[in-house]
């Protein structure tokens, strides 16, 4: 069966979605649902500033609808009050944390990321500015569903079914890898998650969410303090050290390993079990998975999940060529 058949019912069903709490770590991502009604906490279209109804971006006007929310920014979405410009992902800084200096900096540095990305399966960038005194910025929106809906709802999407697609799922996402960390910027995404990757009916995957992002070679002490989600985080990560796309390596071991097994890797029941168990757990034998895996796979999974970067796979190609 292929995964299209399954997607007919999207359009109207709600997505559960976790809970957020302001955190400086915490950001807010395009994975909310397209026809349900905003999540709890959203504010309403009535309580909206006039100047979200007759935004200017991009030279064309928008009007901006609540989409989904995080800890620090909110995502609106940007319909189009002219025929033929695209929809908008608008994502702006709560007002709550615009003094925040490092939130600030980090948020003007997410923006000038997603700027380079130039790559067609990643967000495209429209533009930034200010809107009713928040800052934003804003790139075409994305159709689709987090892929951690696969692993949610075994009803709609069996594990087999997930099973059998994970393998193109990967190569399309290092593929996307391999484009951010060999660019003229590389750039390093600190927080590849089920939640973070949005995939559509044609089997089509998009990594969002660039709010843990930094330039590598730009790299400094308060770029490493924003962090993955705690199911995915990486050893690095965990024990407050310097991460780099190694660290992104190590994420895609964990989102291959659920989607694969339909089962956890991080088996931490809080956050701090979590990072914990990133910070201590040992390196796996290579055989390790051999009796659900042929050993191939299974060694592949012991190396980009070595707990030590230096002994990780050093790059998406490297991993892409051990899968071809």
């Amino acid at each position: 069966m292929k995964l299209s058949k399954l997607f007919r019912w999207r359009r109207t069903e709600k997505t559960e979605q976790p809970k957020k709490t302001p955190n400086p770590k915490a950001r807010a991502t395009q994975t909310g649902k397209l026809g349900t009604a905003p999540q709890a906490g959203t504010q309403s279209m009535q309580a909206l500033p006039e100047a979200f109804n007759n935004a200017r971006i991009g030279g064309a006007e928008y009007r901006l609808e609540p989409f989904t929310e995080g800890g620090i920014c909110v995502v609106m979405q940007g319909i189009p009050k002219t025929p033929g410009n695209p929809k908008l992902a608008i994502k702006l800084v709560r007002e709550q944390w615009l003094n925040h200096a490092a939130v600030r900096r980090q948020f003007s540095n997410e923006s000038q990321i997603v700027r380079e990305l130039n790559h067609p399966n990643l967000p495209i960038y429209k533009g930034r500015g200010l809107i009713d005194g928040k800052a934003y910025y804003a790139y075409e929106f994305i159709e689709g569903v987090p892929l951690i809906n696969l692993s949610q709802d075994k009803t709609r999407f069996p594990p087999e079914l997930v099973k059998d697609i994970s393998r193109d799922i990967v190569s399309q996402l290092l593929k996307q890898l391999e484009h951010i960390h060999g660019g003229l910027k590389p750039v390093a995404h600190g927080d590849i998650s089920s939640e973070n990757i949005l995939i559509n009916h044609r089997q089509q995957i998009h990594l969002v969410d660039f709010g843990c992002a930094h330039f590598i070679k730009q790299a400094h002490k308060e770029s490493y303090q924003w962090l993955a989600k705690p199911s995915f985080i990486s050893p690095e990560q965990a024990k407050g050290d310097a991460w780099d796309h190694r660290s992104d390596l190590y994420q895609v071991g964990i989102l291959y390993y659920e989607l694969l097994m339909n089962r956890r890797w991080n088996m931490g029941r809080s956050k701090r079990d979590k990072v914990l168990f990133a910070a201590s757990n040992d390196r796996q034998q290579d055989d390790f998975l051999k009796d659900v895996v042929d050993l191939e796979t299974s060694a592949l999974f012991a190396k980009l999940l070595d707990p030590n970067p230096i002994n990780r796979f050093q790059s998406a190609t490297d991993v892409l060529e051990t899968m071809a």
